[in-house]
């Protein structure tokens, strides 16, 4: 058996032991499949809000923020599903559920809760990026943002013991490799984790290969790299400005070849951190629980 192969088996025991992460809301599941069906219709995802009263409030409440800028406030479900478009009902709907998932999961130096933030901040900088930058929709860029860490989440639940322990080498030693430790504690880095649960979960490629390579993206066939190198930058971006748990971004500038790959420039990032603090803000009050 190849080493692979061993790893492979090795992630797919490991998701088998995790319960809270591995399931995601039907709601949200179902919303995911109308997003990426391009027969779908407006009606079949009105009648998934319809069903789901509690989302349907989320989506009303995202909808008249100021970050859309409404001049009206709008009532019904329907107009809010009609100008939010499809895929950002879809990022209200997995926000909701990734923000329950994000709950508890507490251990010496480490809380899920202070994961979540990062991952709004890394959402929030992501979707900036990709209006920047061509090829990559805004919307498309915040999930993968928002769910790029998932992968610790299914290690803290699989192996809490062997997480403790990670946890603990990281603050006695701060010179120590976060993925390295990973490995070492875990058998796996939270990217290699994240991918498996995407595919568990049959999420778009792009996605998959987001949550899997986002601190590597110049290792992927060519064709992959740009929303994972979207997200590998909005790490950074999010690490520097700091806020809850950034401990694995592991590096202050996106690496070589990276920026050049997405069109952006020094005066780019400087004009996205400088408004970063006040959008991931933002960002947090409207995907709240």
């Amino acid at each position: 058996m190849t080493t692979m192969n061993i790893n492979e088996q090795f992630v797919r025991t490991a998701l088998k032991r995790v319960t809270t992460v591995a399931t995601l809301p039907t709601s949200a599941m179902r919303i995911m499949q109308i997003a990426e069906d391009p027969t779908s219709t407006e009606n079949e995802l009105l009648e998934v809000l319809e069903g789901d009263p509690p989302l349907a409030a989320r989506v009303l409440k995202v909808v008249n923020s100021a970050f859309y800028g409404r001049p009206r406030q709008v009532g019904s479900t329907a107009a809010a599903m009609r100008l939010l478009g499809v895929n950002a009902v879809r990022n209200v709907a997995l926000a909701a559920s990734l923000n329950r998932l994000f709950r508890g999961g507490m251990v010496p130096g480490f809380d899920a809760s202070a994961l979540w933030t990062h991952s709004v901040a890394v959402g929030t900088a992501a979707r900036r990026i990709a209006e920047r930058c061509r090829g990559i929709p805004p919307e498309e860029a915040m999930l993968a943002g928002l769910l790029h860490d998932i992968g610790l989440l299914v290690a803290i639940q699989a192996s809490y013991i062997e997480f403790t322990g990670l946890i603990a080498a990281t603050l006695k030693d701060a010179s120590i490799s976060f993925a390295d430790a990973e490995t070492h504690w875990l058998g796996a880095t939270h990217e290699v984790f994240g991918k498996a649960l995407c595919e568990q979960w049959r999420f778009p490629h792009a996605l998959t290969m987001a949550c899997g390579h986002h601190h590597d993206p110049m290792a992927l066939a060519e064709h992959d790299r740009r929303l994972p190198a979207v997200i590998h930058v909005a790490d950074v971006l999010a690490g520097r400005v700091g806020g809850g748990f950034t401990r694995m971004v592991g590096r202050e500038a996106p690496a070589d070849g990276v920026c050049e790959l997405l069109g952006l420039h020094a005066s780019d990032l400087a004009a996205i951190e400088a408004q970063l603090s006040s959008d991931i803000e933002q960002s947090l009050g409207l995907l709240a629980a």
